[in-house]
């Protein structure tokens, strides 16, 4: 017969065993669980339509275009009570995602110009005609932010009726990246000239720089919700989300860190897509600009300089308390983050 362990210290560490095997072991979290359709797709990327509720719909629908590569886009529809997804349809915006898809060597020619002049603007058009409405309101989220505002101000005649841009970077010399790849320190052709693609763990390894305690951070929380059913279960998406990796085209990659990192050609206004120079003040419609507070990877200054640059006379920049990801997901983003977002695009519909 079992005995009780002698010491509060064995029972704690009973405690840690029991819960490290529910975060850890196990199926995989359930996660991307909300109704939805294929209705759209270019090349690999395909568009996904959340129907929203009937009784309360908007008429503009509102396209999101998120990172290229690096994580999966369920981080948008995480859990059926953490789902950005489903508190918008819940409240009749019609959400069309798109999913990028996972690259292979075959993608590794894809380049930025194949995501701003053609795969933006036709899954924009796709989503259009799904919904039967004649303009949406594009949405971009971290990368997707410059590929969509390019891609807006290079063809002011795309169907594009309001901008919101959430944790993007637009001036490229603020924060820890274009520190890691100035061009005197890191050669980025003798860099993708090494694999086919920009591996998972190569993306992985760079995000890990920035910080580098956060694996401990992670956990000691752990450690302190042990004992704490709830917060286990969105570990658990969380934690699945955050180890799912996804590598980069490496001509994409080269662009990106060429043009952007190292050039910061959308401030300077030197940026070309397809030989046509990109001017961000040919981008005129009504913006929303959201940043985070203590976002490490976007700085706000990086995020707030779209605002400085673009065109809209109805232009609107809101510094948010959080991180790049606690602005889209988990408790502070349902309280403080999603009811703005809502409200905006009730009153820009």
């Amino acid at each position: 017969m079992m005995t009780d362990p002698a010491t509060e210290s064995e029972r704690q560490l009973l405690r840690l065993a029991a819960g490290s095997r529910l975060a850890f072991q196990g199926t995989p979290a359930p996660v991307g669980t909300s109704e939805r359709m294929v209705v759209g797709f270019r090349g690999k990327a395909r568009l996904y339509y959340y129907a929203p509720a009937a009784e309360s719909r908007l008429r503009t629908p509102l396209v999101l275009f998120p990172y290229l590569g690096i994580s999966r886009p369920y981080i948008f529809d995480l859990r059926p009570d953490e789902s950005f997804a489903k508190f918008l349809t819940e409240n009749g915006v019609p959400l069309y995602l798109v999913d990028w898809g996972v690259f292979g060597p075959e993608d590794r020619e894809v380049g930025m110009a194949d995501i701003i002049a053609d795969r933006i603007p036709s899954l924009l058009k796709q989503a259009l005609e799904h919904a039967g409405a004649s303009e949406a309101t594009a949405f971009g989220y971290c990368m997707g932010v410059p590929m969509t505002a390019s891609a807006i101000a290079r063809d002011p005649s795309l169907p594009v009726k309001n901008f919101l841009a959430m944790v993007g970077p637009i001036d490229f010399s603020e924060g820890e990246f274009p520190e890691q790849t100035q061009a005197d320190r890191f050669d980025v052709d003798a860099v993708v000239e090494t694999f086919d693609m920009m591996p998972a763990e190569f993306v992985r390894s760079g995000f890990k720089m920035l910080n580098p305690m956060g694996d401990s951070k992670q956990f000691q929380s752990l450690v302190e919700n042990m004992w704490n059913p709830d917060w286990l279960r969105n570990f658990r998406a969380m934690n699945r989300w955050a180890e799912e990796w996804v590598p980069l085209p490496k001509q994409f990659f080269r662009q990106w860190v060429k043009h952007f990192y190292q050039g910061n050609e959308l401030v300077s206004g030197e940026f070309r897509v397809v030989g046509e120079r990109v001017d961000l003040s040919q981008l005129r419609v009504p913006t929303l600009c959201i940043s985070a507070a203590r976002d490490d990877i976007v700085p706000p200054g990086s995020a707030r300089a779209l605002v400085d640059l673009i065109g809209s006379e109805d232009k609107e920049y809101r510094e948010l308390p959080g991180g790049h990801i606690s602005v889209i997901a988990g408790r502070r983003a349902r309280e403080d983050v999603w009811p703005g977002v809502l409200s905006w695009l009730k009153d820009h519909d």
